[in-house]
């Protein structure tokens, strides 16, 4: 799950001034969310699909169909009630229970606040070493310093380039996949035909996949919700939902065909795609990874740290009694990276494997699934009204 930058919102309002029809806009808004730094390492990827061989390849579409499915009503009842703010939407929708689903809300985003920086400062210690030959704990002092000097000196420089960052990752994993794809074409078509499904649990792959949709779920729907505004009628809404299944289901289908060519090395690897970069042979191009992939990492850190900054800042015990706000907040900013630095400790593998599982699994039950079954009773009362 990924927060709006103010970057984003700017984005989201050009949005809806453009000539682009906006169920578009509302799909690249879900596609951009997704394709953070967790995506980007392989490693998600890897955990939750490659790992489940032929499984794998199909699972994906299994999952991105759950959350556009809860993306279509979610954008559907803030179409037709005009609401365009995920805190707005969650009070009306759940009403009268909104109270409590805005409490699961939080308790999500807090715990992506500690697991989502967390792995971007593992993921990019862990390039600083392979790549740079830097001590792990080197690497992680030294993101965490870079972050604390941007959210003080260069945040709105890392905001501006948070899109183009998005951008320049997008573009390097489609380059990796086109690449891998055709080098390994042939080890596809073996691996496919030396395995079997029987050598994996389809029930246990779709259950993963799905808790992956749970973890994307809180950030996603969120985000989509903010750029409904364009929307004229529930054909845009399931335009939008379907387009964006489309587009975020092949990425993922992508990531893991080239991964299932590399097979036991790369989902092994901490770093899946930084491996097959590696085995490409391009130094150019494993320059340019690390480089995107490190920046895109301190911009979600940042993006974090100033949604804590809006949430905290004016309002807990901890810090109000602080009268210099400059202070506030980069005294909020380093209580989240000392946690976040705690989390990257336990290591890619496990920040991705355990606690966005759990994750997953909780957002299934207070956040995604419940929007799906309330979704359609608030559907079938909107017909019944629009019908009377």
């Amino acid at each position: 799950m990924e927060v709006k930058s103010g970057n984003q919102k700017k984005v989201e309002t050009n949005i809806r001034k453009s000539v682009i029809p906006s169920f578009v806009g509302i799909a690249a808004v879900w596609f951009g969310t997704h394709a953070g730094p967790g995506v980007a390492s392989g490693k998600q990827v890897v955990s939750y699909y490659a790992a489940y061989g032929k499984f794998g390849i199909f699972t994906p579409i299994i999952a991105m169909a759950v959350l556009g499915i809860a993306i279509y009503f979610a954008l559907e009842f803030s179409r037709v009630n005009g609401i365009h703010d995920f805190k707005t939407y969650t009070n009306k929708f759940f009403h009268p229970y909104e109270k409590l689903f805005s409490t699961f809300f939080e308790i999500c985003f807090l715990v992506t606040s500690l697991l989502a920086p967390g792995l971007c400062i593992a993921t990019s210690a862990e390039l600083v070493e392979q790549f740079f030959g830097f001590n792990v704990w080197a690497g992680t002092i030294i993101i965490a310093i870079i972050s604390v000097i941007l959210v003080i000196y260069g945040a709105d420089i890392v905001k501006a380039a948070s899109t183009g960052m998005t951008v320049g990752i997008l573009a390097i994993l489609t380059i990796i996949a086109i690449l891998g794809i055709k080098a390994k074409s042939g080890t596809i078509a073996a691996n496919w035909n030396n395995s079997s499904f029987a050598d994996f649990s389809l029930m246990g792959g779709i259950w993963i996949a799905v808790s992956y949709a749970g973890f994307q779920s809180t950030g996603i729907i969120g985000n989509c919700i903010s750029v409904s505004e364009g929307l004229n009628s529930k054909r845009d809404s399931a335009k939008a939902a379907v387009l964006g299944t489309i587009i975020n289901a092949l990425m993922l289908i992508f990531i893991v065909l080239v991964n299932y060519a590399f097979q036991t090395e790369s989902i092994n690897s901490l770093l899946p795609n930084y491996y097959i970069v590696q085995q490409l042979g391009m130094p150019a191009l494993e320059t340019i990874y690390v480089i995107f992939v490190v920046l895109a990492s301190l911009s979600t850190i940042i993006t974090f740290a100033f949604s804590l900054v809006v949430r905290f800042g004016n309002k807990e015990l901890l810090v109000k009694n602080i009268k210099n706000e400059r202070i506030r907040n980069l005294l909020i900013v380093v209580i989240m990276l000392v946690l976040d630095v705690g989390v990257s400790t336990f290591g890619i593998a496990k920040i991705v494997n355990i606690g966005y599982k759990y994750l997953g699994y909780f957002s299934i039950f207070v956040v995604m699934f419940p929007i799906i079954l309330v979704g359609i009773r608030k559907n079938k009362q909107m017909k019944t009204d629009e019908i009377k």
